[in-house]
């Protein structure tokens, strides 16, 4: 998935975009819904079961910058 394909609000783009510069990768489905961020660097990996989970955890990770 590359950054320009990202669509959404504008804090989630700017965290997607984000975190993909630092290492992350994200897998959509067949809709481009995100289910699945993953940093290879690091070997976390987090699964979306419903696009509210996707927007907590990006709440949570813009929270941490």
């Amino acid at each position: 998935m590359s950054s320009e394909s990202i669509k959404g609000s504008s804090m989630i783009v700017k965290m997607t975009r984000t975190l993909m510069n630092e290492g992350w990768s994200f897998t959509p489905n067949e809709f481009d819904v995100i289910i699945k961020a993953e940093n290879k660097a690091t070997g976390e990996s987090v699964n979306f079961p419903s696009i509210g989970n996707l927007k907590t955890w990006l709440y949570q990770k813009a929270l941490s910058y």
